[in-house]
C-alpha cells in the first residue's frame, strides 16, 4: 500500500509540472484610439477584467501592450513594431480599418490571431466584436420620432424642419450601420413630408468640428427649422450640439415644446450626466466593458489554440450582463465571425443612474463610488 501511494504522489507531482510547465505568458498588442477616449477607456476595463479571470482559472499570463491614437498611420506603424518584435495576438480597434488591410493579412499568415472592435478591418480574416450598431441608430431615430409627437403633436412633421445627423468617420463600419439604423428611423418621415430634410455632415467624432456644423446648419435654415440631432457618438452631441443650443439659447427644458430632441450613441458618463441635466432626450448604450469582456475571451480562445463557441457558449454561467445575448453572425464584409453584443435604450431598458451602464461600472471601479449626476 506504501509503495502504490508513493508512486501515486509521484504521479501527481509530474502531473502538476506538467501543468506549471504547460502555463504560458501571452504577448498582446492593443492598438486602440486616444488614450482618453472614455469608451476605449471601457472596453480596456473589460479586457483588463477578462484576463485576471482568465489568468486566475488557467494560470497562465496576458501582457498587454497598448497604443493608442487617432491616427492610421500611427497605428499601423506600432501594429509593425510589436508584430516585429513578437506577439501571440492582437486586439485591433483601427482608426481607419481600410487602412490596417496589409498588416492584418500579414499577421494571419503568421497565425497570429487578430480581434477587432468596434470597426471592422474590410475584406480581410479577423474574429469581430461589437454591438449591433445598426439597431442603435434604430433606436435613436425612432426616440427622436417619439419625442416630437410628444412635445409639439403629430403634425409636427407637415410643418417641416431640418434634423441634422452628426457622422464621425463615413467609412468606418461602425459609422455606415449607425447612419443605416438612424435613417431607417428618419428617412419614411422626409420622404412623406418634403418639408423635412436631413442634413449629415462628417465630424470625425470632434466635438468642436460638430459644434461648427451645427451652427452653420442653424444659420442657414433658421433656429425654428431645426427638429432634431441624430448624433453617431457622445462626444458630438454633447460636445458639439449642446454648447451650439446652449450659445444660441435653443437650450430650452426638456418638457418645453421647444426642445430640440438629441439622441447619442455610446453610453458616456458625461451623457448621462447631460440627460440628467435635461438636455438630451436618449442614449443608445454601446457596452464598452462587454465588448472588452467577449473581445479578450475570444482572443485567448484563438491564442490557445481553441475553436470559437457559438451562440449558447460564448456567456459564462451565471453571466446574465444587460447587453446579453451575444450572437455569432458571418457578414460579407470580413472573413470571420461577428460576436455581437447588443445595443439597449437609456431612459427604457435602464436609468442613466443604472450601476450596470458600463461607464457607471468604470467610475465605482477608478473612483469606489457612483459617478455624480447632480442637476
Amino acid at each position: 500500500m506504501r509503495g502504490f501511494l508513493k508512486g501515486l504522489t509521484a504521479v501527481s507531482a509530474l502531473c502538476l509540472m506538467a501543468g506549471a510547465a504547460a502555463a504560458k505568458d501571452y504577448k498582446v498588442a492593443v492598438i486602440r484610439w486616444e488614450p482618453n477616449d472614455i469608451y476605449f477607456n471601457g472596453v480596456a476595463l473589460g479586457q483588463q477584467q477578462e484576463a485576471k479571470r482568465i489568468q486566475t482559472e488557467s494560470g497562465d499570463t496576458i501582457t498587454f501592450n497598448v497604443f493608442g491614437a487617432n491616427d492610421a498611420g500611427q497605428q499601423l506603424k506600432a501594429l509593425q513594431a510589436q508584430f516585429d518584435s513578437g506577439v501571440d495576438g492582437v486586439l485591433l480597434t483601427s482608426w481607419r480599418g481600410e487602412a490596417m488591410r496589409s498588416i492584418v493579412k500579414q499577421l494571419q499568415e503568421a497565425n497570429i490571431p487578430v480581434v477587432t472592435t468596434n470597426a471592422w478591418v474590410p475584406g480581410v480574416k479577423q474574429t469581430f466584436v461589437a454591438f449591433d450598431n445598426e439597431t442603435a441608430g434604430r433606436l435613436g431615430g425612432e426616440a427622436l420620432i417619439k419625442r416630437l409627437d410628444t412635445l409639439r403633436g403629430e403634425g409636427w412633421a407637415e410643418k417641416g424642419g431640418v434634423f441634422i445627423e452628426l457622422r464621425c468617420i463615413i467609412t468606418a463600419s461602425f459609422d455606415i450601420a449607425r447612419h443605416t439604423g438612424y435613417r431607417s428611423a428618419l428617412d419614411p418621415i422626409a420622404a412623406k413630408y418634403p418639408g423635412v430634410k436631413i442634413v449629415e455632415q462628417e465630424a470625425g467624432c470632434d466635438g468642436g468640428k460638430a459644434r461648427k456644423i451645427v451652427d452653420d446648419v442653424i444659420s442657414r435654415e433658421g433656429a425654428d427649422k431645426i427638429l432634431g440631432i441624430a448624433s453617431i457618438d457622445g462626444t458630438m452631441g454633447i460636445g458639439g450640439a449642446v454648447p451650439a443650443f446652449k450659445a444660441q439659447e435653443l437650450l430650452f427644458p426638456i418638457d418645453d415644446p421647444k426642445h430640440i430632441p438629441v439622441a447619442t450613441i455610446d453610453g458616456t458618463v458625461p451623457e448621462f450626466q447631460s440627460m440628467a441635466r435635461g438636455e438630451i432626450d436618449h442614449i443608445s448604450v454601446q457596452p464598452a466593458t462587454g465588448e472588452g469582456i467577449i473581445s479578450m475571451r475570444m482572443l485567448y480562445t484563438l491564442m490557445s489554440g481553441k475553436a470559437l463557441p457559438d451562440e449558447a457558449n460564448v456567456l459564462l454561467k451565471g453571466e446574465e450582463p444587460v447587453w446579453a445575448p451575444v450572437k455569432v453572425l458571418t457578414p460579407e464584409a470580413i472573413e470571420g465571425s461577428w460576436y455581437q453584443t447588443q445595443a439597449y435604450s437609456v431612459p427604457g431598458d435602464a436609468n442613466y443612474d443604472d450601476p450596470r451602464n458600463w461607464a457607471n461600472e468604470m467610475t465605482v471601479e477608478q473612483t469606489g463610488k457612483m459617478p455624480d449626476f447632480g442637476k
